[in-house]
């Protein structure tokens, strides 16, 4: 409600020498002192819309309808006193009856009534002045109340942004009109005073006039002076605001603006009651009050405390003072018809500070608006899991979402972003980065306060892998996206491998570090390469080198190394004869448990080829008795003697001494320097003989004397290494990479197999 100045008053302050502009200077000073007798509330109202009429001064016939007090419009109201007549006057374009319905109740010192279709606004919704005159129901119908009738406005009432603010300080306030009021307005004019806008500009009051600016046709925005303050708890000021700041300039709209001398640390809050306000002052208002009183209610404050807990009034059962200037407490459920029904007929409340709580006795020392709406929920987040490095897409489903943009969340205290909300009962957005963990809390905070769902959402640690493909010959650099590397704990670049501390592993299938067999030392599925000397671009990238020519071993703590080849079975066994094929089959069988994941990638020999073509491979191992190989058989076969070789690194033409461990080379330079040791397949040559003694690059001396006739003829250099096996794997990251470190390690994190982990190792 705006006020205005009693009359009384108005006429004591003349006699006493002070123009009506000392008057308003003085309410900037003490507005409590000079408060209105009457007010008008709304300041500007819709055709259609209810406005009501307080005039403390005065007795309006009380009752409902028909029994109130009867109301008429002036359409042209005109200056000569008296503007009203003194009865009922007859209605004409000029004097219109105003509807009373339901809810338009009369008290005593009240008037409530309906704006009928003929009180139309101005061009563009400007203001346009009225005035309503009261008259008995019954009887004589005389007139009731100020003889010169009560001012109101019909246009549109602009949006205010924020609706009050602290006494004693400058402030700016954004208004929004549903129409174009400002529209061929190009300057503006603006000030604030407890009385009725005046029609004109006039000559405002030093300290009541703001600046404002025209931001479009149907906004601005106005400057709060310090100069407004407020001594009672709640001062409301009407915002006027002219089309220039001429004398003559004409009013364009009202808004209400109410400085107040607390602040609530929460403007809005759920009907439901439940959250907590921290309220503070620049004031000591609890100088002297041990124990205050607080009243919520959806009316004006009382003058008095009031110890009925009523529809309309909620009662605050423990008000906690902390300073002279600071209190607290717990809103209780605040309800405007049936118990446990939301507020929608009265959303703004008033918070009314009193100093005690002695019923009826207990004066207002200060009160300030209060927003209550229905406080909204959220049910369930999908998908309910993602990965740790973010910017997965999830929908929240729930209830009350505003659409106004107001509304954020959190995920794991971390903010979601791009949050768009799809209607009430719906929003999407876009989770952040955050350390791998289950069942984290989502908070969704908007003006009605903060809904917390727990168990809402896992973040896992996927990877994410680029390149995610690359051939088995040669090591590739690896760009790895996730979270949390700056705190890992990665060997230095270069040492000896080892599983303590952090690793980027590349496995078949989910990396198990738990230990495979009692006491073996090895993993129940290891690491078949580790992407080394990581380098930590940030916390959420590090670039590491994987060598794909190099396999680890089943411990995962050296590479694997091939021995001397041997027929028929594993790296350096004894010659057996196990193995079956099927022709046109690419499944190989041993009647022994012959095959382990080491055979992987080994490339199947035959001293006459027969069964398998040259080259064959060993791609997958199903089992210890059953293998895949790359090409099917050529034909069937049971008992088949055998070699499985490391790929052969490149092939050369020697010449073979008989029963020599010579070995000659028909080209200059045939032999590296890096060839020693390597294993040599060929004609005359048994399997499991290594080159030695490398000299000049023309000759090499045999670890074992060959056999057969001296020829000269191709041969394989074997790689000294055993390459990763072509096929598709995951990049895992492990915080601790020692045996059974999930179990041991209350800290370990262990990323998840995604599709961006993925990593296919090829042959090419």
């Amino acid at each position: 409600m705006r006020k205005s100045t009693s009359r009384s008053k108005v006429r004591v302050a003349t006699a006493a020498g002070l123009t009506t502009g000392a008057v308003a200077a003085a309410l900037l000073v003490a507005p409590a002192a000079a408060s209105a007798a009457t007010t008008v509330y709304p300041p500007v109202v819709a055709v259609g819309d209810l406005v009501t009429i307080t005039d403390t001064e005065v007795s309006f016939s009380s009752g409902t309808n028909g029994t109130a007090s009867r109301a008429v419009i002036l359409t042209s109201p005109g200056t000569t006193t008296p503007v009203c007549s003194a009865t009922y006057p007859t209605t004409s374009t000029t004097i219109v009856a105003a509807e009373q319905t339901a809810g338009s109740i009369s008290t005593s010192k009240t008037v409530t009534f309906k704006v009928p279709t003929a009180a139309v606004a101005g061009t563009n919704g400007l203001a346009k002045r009225y005035v309503a005159c009261f008259y008995a129901p019954t009887g004589s119908t005389a007139r009731e109340g100020n003889q010169n009738g009560y001012p109101f406005y019909v246009g549109t009432a602009p949006t205010l942004n924020p609706t009050f603010g602290l006494t004693g300080t400058a402030n700016t306030v954004t208004l929004t009109a549903a129409t174009n009021v400002f529209t061929g307005v190009t300057a503006l004019g603006a000030q604030y005073t407890t009385e009725p806008c005046p029609a004109a500009y006039g000559t405002p009051a030093a300290g009541t006039t703001g600046t404002p600016t025209r931001t479009g046709d149907a906004s601005a925005t106005v400057t709060v002076p310090a100069t407004l303050t407020s001594t009672s708890g709640n001062t409301r000021y009407n915002l006027c605001v002219y089309n220039g700041t001429l004398a003559a300039s004409t009013l364009v709209t009202i808004g209400s603006y109410a400085v107040t001398q607390l602040v609530l640390s929460q403007g809005t809050g759920p009907w439901q009651g439940g959250n907590s306000l921290d309220i503070t002052s620049p004031n000591q208002v609890l100088a002297g009050i041990d124990s205050p009183g607080v009243n919520l209610t959806a009316a004006a404050c009382p003058a008095k405390y009031e110890s009925t807990d009523t529809v309309g009034t909620s009662l605050v059962a423990d008000v906690r003072k902390i300073s002279n200037s600071r209190f607290a407490f717990t809103v209780p459920a605040l309800r405007s018809s049936a118990p446990a029904a939301p507020p929608t007929a009265q959303p703004v409340w008033n918070v009314c500070l009193y100093g005690g709580t002695d019923d009826g006795a207990s004066d207002l020392v200060a009160n300030i608006p209060y927003t209550i709406t229905t406080l909204h929920t959220a049910t369930e987040v999908a998908p309910k899991a993602g990965p740790a490095l973010g910017g997965s897409k999830i929908v929240v489903s729930g209830t009350a979402f505003p659409t106004d943009g107001t509304l954020t969340a959190t995920l794991g205290g971390m903010a979601l972003t791009g949050v768009k909300v799809l209607s009430p009962t719906a929003f999407e957005a876009i989770t952040p980065a955050h350390a791998p963990g289950n069942n984290m809390a989502l908070t969704v905070t908007t003006a009605a306060g903060t809904f917390l769902l727990t168990n809402a959402y896992s973040f896992t640690s996927a990877l994410i892998v680029d390149p995610n493909t690359a051939p088995n010959t040669r090591t590739v650099n690896v760009v790895i996206k996730g979270v949390g590397f700056q705190s890992a704990n990665f060997n230095a670049a270069g040492t000896a491998l080892t599983l303590t501390g952090s690793h980027f592993y590349l496995v078949e299938g989910v990396y198990a570090g738990n230990e495979g067999d009692a006491a073996s030392g090895v993993r129940a599925n290891p690491p078949v390469a580790e992407c080394r000397n990581v380098l930590v671009l940030k916390d959420t990238e590090a670039i590491c080198s994987l060598n794909l020519a190099r396999r680890l071993d089943a411990e995962g703590v050296d590479y694997l190394v091939p021995a001397a080849p041997a027929e028929a079975g594993t790296i350096g066994t004894p010659a057996v004869t196990t193995i079956g094929s099927t022709v046109t089959s690419r499944v190989i069988r041993s009647s022994a448990a012959l095959f382990t994941r080491d055979h992987e990638g080994l490339t199947i020999y035959e001293a006459t080829p027969t069964n398998f073509a040259p080259g064959t491979r060993i791609v997958d191992v199903i089992s210890p008795t059953v293998a895949v190989i790359s090409a099917p058989a050529q034909a069937t076969g049971t008992g088949i003697t055998l070699a499985l070789l490391p790929p052969t690194a490149r092939t050369v033409t020697v010449t073979t001494g008989n029963a020599s461990t010579a070995l000659g080379a028909p080209a200059v330079d045939t032999f590296l320097t890096s060839d020693d040791e390597r294993y040599i397949v060929g004609p005359n040559i048994a399997l499991g003989i290594k080159l030695n003694s490398i000299t000049d690059g023309d000759t090499a001396v045999l670890s074992a004397v060959s056999g057969g006739t001296g020829s000269t003829a191709s041969a394989n250099l074997l790689s000294m290494n055993v390459p990763v096996p072509e096929g598709a794997y995951n990049m895992t990251y492990v915080s601790n990479g020692a045996l059974n470190a999930s179990s041991t390690d209350p800290n370990y994190v262990q990323s998840t197999v995604s599709s961006t982990s993925t990593f296919a190792v090829s042959s090419f």
